[in-house]
């Protein structure tokens, strides 16, 4: 079975959400650029994400999200197992963390995501895994979430540097 194609053939709708994908990185560095560490640390309220936590979370993210997708690829409907992000942010203490070097592991671990989708062959879009929580999801409807909750993030980190005086 092939999985992995060249990128000819590909379907505009999955280029653009790719695409959207592989700009993440880079539009969280625009978000950050020019704010001070008071900005980056300021948290709205109690239990509430700084700036700093926000982009920890999506470092998470898109680390767990890899895996999952690796085993979407290499598995038949494997479980994706549901993870408690308010821990990881926590024991990630991003608070303390160096955004720089918090974005240099994201990008990283997108630039394998945006890889992998783009050889990925047309028919294994619909590959499947089960996730503990939602139940049988594709690949195809698994991307598109992870951009959806991007798009939500960025939002929210726009919506911290308004509150932060920003």
């Amino acid at each position: 079975m092939t999985l992995f194609q060249p990128l000819r053939g590909k379907s505009a709708d999955r280029l653009d959400v790719i695409e959207a994908l592989r700009l993440l990185p880079e539009r969280l560095r625009e978000e950050v650029e020019g704010l001070d560490e008071a900005q980056l640390r300021f948290r709205p309220g109690d239990g509430q994400w700084s700036i700093k936590e926000v982009i920890g979370h999506l470092r998470d993210f898109v680390e767990i999200d890899y895996d999952r997708l690796a085993r979407m690829i290499a598995q038949e409907s494997p479980l994706l197992l549901d993870y408690d992000q308010e821990t990881l942010v926590r024991e990630g203490n991003y608070q303390e963390a160096d955004v720089r070097e918090v974005l240099g592991e994201l990008a990283n671990f997108r630039e394998q995501t945006v890889r992998v989708l783009t050889e990925l062959v047309d028919a294994n879009w619909a590959r499947q895994g089960r996730h503990e929580e939602t139940g049988r999801i594709s690949i195809r409807q698994f991307v598109d979430q992870w951009a959806q909750h991007e798009a939500m993030h960025l939002e929210h980190i726009r919506a911290l540097k308004r509150q932060a005086g920003a």
